[in-house]
């Protein structure tokens, strides 16, 4: 018998600023490469696996990270190079990200590849969608020094990609941009997003390695880094899935664990199976050659489609040990323990509270649970616009 224990710790959820006071709060940064923040996210908050990421929080705390879509500033318009100083571009001038503008050169990077046309596709994750004013994208220089705090003067005086028309599909800006031309090595893209609607501006740093290796034949495109944050115990069942562009289920992938079994061992299996089942995506390293190779890292796999638009997540079924682990309770059913938005305070994982439509909804696990304490016109279980971020519907 398993709890509803279910840990999405990929590319397919929106995430919303746990701590959010209003609707104004935290929206969006780069997938697709994996910004500085977003992929300390993923590897976990209270336990990031990386030396960088570990020094992030000891900087500026775990805060910053569950906050990954909140690199901002408010009233920028347009004014970036005034409002933000040298030395504090990745964290935007904000204390509670400071963390992020760390000099170092051991900061998890991607490395990245042109197509055959010599353009890639960036992708920014928005977990809410604005008008969009325009997406620059900037490089440093050639010859950047990463052991040196990042300034203005770092980056190529232009961006080497500029988009002013484009939509969001399932939550995800697509750029297709120019490839940086002479780069080589380790780098820095800085892109901002700056709305319409608004002076409100996000900005993320995404550490990249450039390569000179010709693209492989066949034309993946990257949907992300899937990540394993633990070893799991005996039992546990871990399953890959796939959505459509509409979020619909596309594909499903189980896998349930014959022994205790770390991190990096189980993500490889999953790894293999999926390749060997699916015939949308591939997960693992791309190889020279146009095939996916997956590795035994908890960290280094990543997920490549051959066709844009699919989302994933990867859940987490834990055997029941008969005691609290942090997540819901077993079974499907149960009474309502509140009536929303009653005892809000006390909502944790597991929490079983009647939604204002008559349904019963589930506190999702940590590390969704701190939202379903969140401002009602976004987690309001049911109604909200992003309550599925937080509560599970109970049959």
């Amino acid at each position: 018998m398993f709890p509803a224990i279910r840990r999405a710790f990929t590319a397919s959820l929106a995430f919303v600023s746990l701590l959010s006071a209003g609707p104004a709060a935290a929206h969006g940064s780069m997938e697709v490469p994996l910004s500085r923040v977003y992929g300390c996210f993923k590897e976990g908050p209270e336990s990031p696996k990386s030396a960088a990421c570990k020094a992030a929080v000891q900087a500026g705390g775990t805060q910053a990270l569950y906050d990954w879509n909140g690199v901002r500033q408010g009233a920028a318009n347009g004014r970036h190079r005034e409002i933000i100083p040298d030395g504090k571009l990745c964290s935007a001038a904000n204390e509670s990200h400071k963390g992020l503008d760390l000099a170092r050169t051991d900061w998890p990077s991607t490395l990245i590849t042109p197509d055959g046309n010599g353009r890639f596709e960036f992708v920014f994750h928005a977990t809410a969608v604005h008008a969009t004013g325009y997406f620059q994208l900037f490089v440093t220089k050639e010859g950047y020094n990463p052991a040196l705090p990042l300034k203005w003067s770092d980056l190529e005086a232009s961006p080497f990609c500029n988009v002013t028309n484009v939509s969001a599909v399932n939550n995800r800006y697509r750029l297709d941009c120019p490839f940086p031309a002479a780069r080589t090595g380790s780098h820095v893209i800085y892109a901002i997003w700056q709305r319409a609607d608004s002076p409100e501006a996000f900005y993320a740093c995404t550490d990249v390695k450039f390569s000179n290796t010709p693209p492989p034949p066949m034309a993946w495109k990257e949907l992300g880094q899937v990540q394993a944050r633990e070893d799991l115990p005996k039992a546990s069942k871990v399953t890959f899935r796939l959505f459509d562009s509409a979020g619909r289920d596309a594909e499903s992938h189980p896998l349930t664990l014959d022994a205790a079994t770390p991190a990096a061992t189980w993500m490889y299996r999953l790894a293999q199976q999926v390749n060997a089942g699916s015939s949308r995506v591939q997960v693992g390293v791309l190889q020279t050659t146009g095939s996916v190779t997956p590795v035994q890292d908890a960290l280094g796999n990543r997920v490549y489609a051959k066709e844009t638009g699919y989302t994933f997540q990867v859940d987490i079924e834990k055997p029941s040990t008969g005691g609290s682990d942090g997540g819901t309770d077993g079974g499907t059913g149960g009474s309502a323990q509140y009536k929303y938005p009653a005892g809000i305070d006390s909502y944790t994982a597991g929490t079983l509270v009647e939604g204002t439509d008559g349904f019963i909804y589930r506190c999702k696990p940590f590390p969704y649970s701190g939202w379903c304490k969140g401002v009602a016109s976004y987690y309001a279980p049911g109604t909200g616009i992003a309550w599925q971020d937080a509560w599970e519907r109970v049959p």
